[in-house]
């Protein structure tokens, strides 16, 4: 009698626990809500109460993130005691399984070589050591081909019989030793030329600035950002020291990403994962801070607006930056509405799950942009590049630029 009892309250916890995740969801969409009104208030009047930017600073300490991992790992352990009758199945979708099994065992999202990845860099011969490494984890290179991939995987019913008959054809592929998902998103990819010379660009700009950079090449493996942000620790801490591995083969002391999602995961991840972890991280961006005096001017006859990054401005604090890099090329610009740490999503976070709803916040994101009038978005984030792009309509004019982009202007002229 006493066992069953037992039974009866691990099962109303578990499904207690489920009632609470809905009910955080809904929590944290009330939680931006109160942000946007925080904003506006301070847009208003230039500040805010007191009492309500304490609440905020709160709320944030304990994120949505950290909730639901405390809610999985609770389930984990009613499972572990042996708890699995009353477990909630969850079926992971198929398109995160995929990126997953990819970053595992080929090193990037989408089973690229490292040829491939490292393409972009043939004609700059690089060294494979020294000091400060340049860095790309392959995400610019890489981010056509995971939109055309997930574009297709996650607007397609994924309990039919056709969606079934694809992902035993996969599997079949795949043993044969061929990716099959490489070969489908290299046909539909656009934009390749362009978002595989940005590396290229920013390596030429922080040589021409006087930085000495080397790069693994064809060794370089993606950071395993995704892994983390979707919840893959365990995969995660194996990965993390396969990764780690190239970066001590460079000899180097410093690492300088071109995405903030890989520099925020090795600041902040790695070093609790890898033994001595005692890397500099630096994004882009800080360098070409730190030696904007040595910048050249860009004369464009077009108005900027920013567009800061939720990785960079929020996770990385890094801002004005941005704004001394622009001001000290004698660039004017604008700035959104809800800028800086307060800035609004572009969406792309969403993407693998929900590339309609993604699309949705990317186009609310532009409009935001658009109402400073200005004629370019700049951003400094590959997926922010990519959703952005992505929520633009045919008859939208703007332009929408990675900073990397714009400031090769200079450096071109």
């Amino acid at each position: 009698m006493h066992l069953k009892k037992i039974k009866c309250y691990f099962k109303f916890c578990n499904y207690y626990l489920l009632y609470w995740y809905f009910f955080f969801v809904f929590a944290n969409n009330i939680f931006i809500i109160l942000m946007i009104g925080v904003v506006r208030l301070k847009n208003q009047y230039g500040t805010t109460p007191y009492f309500i930017e304490y609440i905020i600073h709160r709320l944030k300490l304990f994120t949505f993130g950290q909730f639901f991992n405390l809610i999985i790992i609770i389930r984990l352990i009613l499972l572990k005691i042996g708890w699995d009758n009353m477990a909630v199945e969850i079926k992971l979708p198929p398109v995160l399984e995929i990126i997953r099994g990819n970053i595992v065992k080929n090193g990037n999202p989408l089973a690229l070589k490292g040829s491939e990845v490292a393409a972009w860099a043939k004609d700059l011969k690089l060294s494979s050591q020294g000091d400060l490494l340049f860095y790309t984890g392959g995400e610019y290179q890489l981010l056509p081909y995971i939109d055309s991939l997930v574009s297709t995987m996650t607007v397609m019913d994924q309990g039919s019989k056709v969606f079934s008959f694809m992902m035993g054809a996969r599997n079949l592929i795949n043993k044969t030793g061929i990716n099959a998902e490489k070969i489908y998103a290299s046909v539909l990819a656009k934009d390749r030329e362009r978002f595989n010379s940005i590396s290229y660009k920013a390596a030429v700009i922080l040589q021409k600035l006087g930085y000495d950079l080397c790069y693994s090449g064809d060794k370089e493996l993606y950071s395993g950002a995704l892994l983390t942000e979707l919840g893959f620790n365990i995969d995660m801490q194996t990965y993390a020291h396969k990764v780690s591995k190239v970066f001590r083969e460079s000899k180097a002391k410093t690492i300088v990403c071109l995405s903030p999602h890989a520099a925020e995961v090795l600041k902040f991840v790695y070093p609790k994962l890898v033994q001595d972890f005692n890397y500099t991280i630096k994004t882009f961006v800080e360098l070409i801070w730190e030696k904007r005096s040595n910048l050249p001017q860009i004369s464009l006859n077009k108005t900027v607006v920013i567009h800061d990054s939720c990785r960079l401005a929020r996770e990385m604090e890094i801002t004005e930056e941005l704004r001394d890099i622009l001001n000290s090329m004698g660039v004017s610009f604008q700035e959104a509405s809800s800028n800086r740490q307060w800035t609004t999503c572009c969406g792309g976070p969403n993407k693998l799950l929900y590339p309609e709803l993604s699309h949705t916040i990317a186009a609310r994101r532009i409009n935001e942009l658009k109402e400073t009038d200005a004629d370019i978005i700049l951003t400094s984030c590959p997926y922010c590049l990519a959703a952005l792009l992505g929520g633009q309509t045919k008859d939208d004019n703007t332009i929408i630029e990675d900073l990397i982009e714009y400031l090769y202007r200079g450096f071109e002229a």
